[in-house]
């Protein structure tokens, strides 16, 4: 006889620690209930109300004949991907949802490796799994969907891309990477998922496609059956029961499918149940097996071979329950319109590329190159990265001048462009079911060697043409983008905006891993000694939109800056604006727009001797953060000086002084603009008067004169004073010595 049952409404269970190992603590699950209930509490009427539906739904099943009615379960597979191991292969997919299925007919023969006491308690849930081919547009599929995106990486709920509806599908969703250190996949149960329907359903890293039953088990949550422990999620710590009464209280074990967990009974010597009529007399005392159920699939053993009886008496009446529509799933009408019991169709494939790593010339450039010089020695190299179908032939097109402008390679296809630009390159993708084409005219960018500059170089970007060769990579192609942006600036209206304030009204989780770059024409830089400084201005902000709990941890954007002497085979950072710095304008709660001149902030990056060459080639990245709102950038230069420096020697005005670094320990500059007639003097005095150094000489005209200071020329630590005398007038200011 079957037991009574207990319900666990709980957010959301993290499972699976490794293949080998598992943390005592792999996941968060308690902070994540805490958070969820704390930012929505009518979650609490939502487990009350799922809780009265599943007890009328028990009462009547105890005393009824055995459910032997088969339930059909339509299901969807969401890739997201970044063109890496992580982009599961179509039949890898397919031979893994067959396998999923079986667990839950009991047809996985490795129930026969059940030990003997729990043989009598293997259950059929009767359940079978389907890959819809049918999407909810009404259009055939075989139920695999691909989303290129960053949240592949630290997955969360956030990486849910389009999810389909909850009460028609289960969605189950493959990344990279977990946000939850250790964990290998998780899921919600009922009650948050009629809560929250576009986060319902499961997440796992790719890698646990089809490893030891990681995805039965969170269907298993899914359909409302905790881990075998109860609802603490720390396995082998302490005795917990999971509200079934033909799984023993256990405290559950980590992987290790050994006889010490199998043969356990720790936590169930002497375990019965007894159990009353409806005259509330005793109606039986059944004595379950004093050893835990370890092999049980809700288990960490990896072990995973059987659903218990009461299992799927549960995940059956959960299935049946209009909570998070679960009820609607199993429909005659649902199962028709998405396809479960149609045979996979035959369609044609979804035609698609990506760039590997650039080849050639001891290339050693990011993992995938989209910039190189027209002239380059490398290549760029395509890669093929079409699904859908099984692919029997592909033909390339190449625009710019390409060294192979046509190619039926099915693999990579390495090329080099004599013109440069954007690059456009179509693809065609055949299988026996026809042909599809993609075309994208942004594909890579051959950059022009031509330098526009060297020293003294200056953009504000007011006019748009002159950006013709600043090429602008939004390599996720979302609205997070550099732009040129005609309405602000440091000192006119127009600049470069990092589009990063957010209109998606995103729910949950970070926008950590996505990332945007410009890059500069090349400079002339070859020959220049001294210091020598890569100059702009920012201003951004962060924003107040509610991202708060979850694990969300509210950090800003950040910019990186790099160079290139070798057209973009070899980056070396060289510096950036730290999160911190970035959002110099504050928390916002709507899109920033700076108002004033004030608010821009200089940046000076020091470029190093070794980066000075007669081809060199600047790139700002924005790192993308959490909560992020609008960054302006404006008033690109390359100086010999900071733009500390130049607002002091523009608020100086003609004529004026400018002493830097003051105080100093090793030196200073004194900056000073000549006048007309191209006379200067100068000298340096302690404060008893005595001349230190006196400097009288004629130099160009209203130029910028820069002379050093050595340390060594001071007798001591202490204040002096530096009187200067051009065109005209006299200023005196204090130097301070260390």
């Amino acid at each position: 006889m079957l037991k009574r049952f207990s319900f666990l409404m709980s957010a959301a269970m993290v499972c699976f620690a490794g293949h080998v190992t598992a943390q005592s603590q792999p996941c968060s699950t308690d902070e994540h209930h805490r958070q969820l209930m704390k930012a929505h509490p009518e979650l609490e009427e939502y487990e009350r109300q799922f809780t009265e539906q599943l007890g009328r739904g028990l009462a009547a099943r105890t005393t009824a004949s055995v459910d032997t009615q088969y339930y059909d379960i339509p299901l969807v597979v969401h890739v997201v991907h970044d063109y890496g191991t992580e982009n599961l292969s179509d039949n890898d997919i397919y031979e893994a949802a067959a396998n999923w299925a079986l667990s839950f007919v009991m047809a996985n023969p490795d129930t026969s490796m059940v030990i003997a006491p729990f043989k009598p308690y293997i259950g059929n849930a009767r359940m079978r799994l389907h890959l819809a081919t049918i999407d909810p547009q009404g259009n055939p599929t075989k139920g695999v969907v691909r989303h290129h995106s960053y949240l592949t990486v630290a997955g969360s709920d956030q990486s849910k891309i389009e999810p389909w509806p909850n009460n028609k599908y289960i969605n189950i969703y493959f990344t990279s990477t977990l946000g939850n250190s250790g964990a290998a996949a998780y899921a919600y149960y009922p009650s948050s998922g009629a809560l929250m329907p576009h986060y319902d359903g499961v997440i796992s890293l790719a890698s646990y496609l089809n490893t030891s039953k990681t995805i039965p088990h969170e269907l298993g949550h899914v359909l409302n059956l905790p881990h075998v422990w109860g609802n603490n999620n720390n396995a082998a710590v302490a005795c917990g029961d999971d509200g079934v009464d033909d799984t023993p209280p256990t405290r559950g074990h980590t992987p290790g499918c050994v006889p010490i967990a199998i043969y356990d009974t720790t936590c169930a010597t002497g375990y019965a149940k007894t159990y009353m009529s409806s005259t509330g007399l005793v109606d039986s005392v059944v004595n379950y097996p004093d050893t835990t159920n370890a092999q049980n699939i809700m288990d960490y053993t990896y072990c995973s071979n059987m659903f218990s009886i009461g299992q799927c008496v549960r995940m059956r009446t959960a299935l049946t329950s209009s909570v998070a529509g679960r009820n609607n799933l199993i429909t005659p009408d649902n199962v028709a319109a998405t396809g479960a019991l149609a045979p996979m169709p035959d369609l044609p494939p979804v035609a698609d590329f990506t760039l590997n790593k650039a080849v050639g010339n001891g290339v050693i450039s990011d993992p995938k190159s989209y910039f190189l010089t027209f002239n380059n020695m490398g290549s760029f190299s395509f890669r093929n990265a079409s699904w859908n179908d099984t692919i029997s032939s592909v033909n390339w097109t190449f625009s710019n001048g390409a060294t192979v402008p046509t190619s039926t390679a099915t693999a990579n296809v390495t090329n080099r462009f004599s013109i440069p630009g954007w690059v456009t390159v179509t693809m065609t993708a055949t299988s026996n079911a026809g042909s599809n084409t993609i075309i994208n005219d942004r594909a890579v960018y051959a950059a022009d060697t031509t330098t526009i500059g060297g020293v003294g170089y200056s953009q504000n970007f007011a006019n748009p043409a002159d950006l013709y060769n600043w090429p602008m990579f939004n390599y996720y192609n979302n609205q997070f983008k550099w732009e040129h942006y005609t309405g602000a600036g440091k000192d006119d209206n127009s600049c470069l905006r990092f589009r990063s304030y957010d209109t998606t009204n995103r729910r949950s989780g970070t926008a950590t891993g996505d990332y945007d770059d410009v890059i500069t024409p090349a400079f002339d830089l070859e020959g220049v000694t001294g210091e020598l400084y890569l100059n702009f201005f920012t201003t951004g902000a962060s924003t107040s939109n509610g991202l708060s709990g979850f694990g969300v941890t509210r950090v800003n954007d950040s910019l990186e800056i790099s160079v290139s002497t070798s057209g973009g085979a070899r980056w070396t950072k060289i510096g950036g604006v730290r999160r911190t710095e970035v959002a110099n304008a504050g928390n916002l709660s709507a899109r920033y727009l700076p108002s004033a001149s004030s608010v821009w902030k200089g940046r000076s990056i020091s470029i190093p001797t070794a980066q000075r060459s007669s081809e060199t080639f600047f790139r700002i990245r924005v790192r993308a953060g959490n909560a992020g709102n609008n960054i302006y950038l404006d008033n690109l230069s390359i100086g010999t000086t900071t733009t500390d420096v130049q607002d002091m020697i523009a608020a100086a005005g003609s004529g004026g002084l400018v002493l830097y670094p003051n105080p100093s320990a090793s030196g200073a500059n004194l900056m000073f603009t000549s006048g007309n007639d191209g006379m200067v003097y100068y000298s340096i005095r302690d404060v008893a008067g005595r001349l230190i150094k006196e400097v009288s000489k004629n130099v160009s005209p209203n130029t910028k004169i820069i002379e050093f200071v050595d340390r060594t020329l001071m007798p001591s630590a202490g204040l002096y004073f530096v009187t200067l005398t051009t065109g005209g007038m006299n200023v005196t200011q204090k130097m301070t010595v260390n």
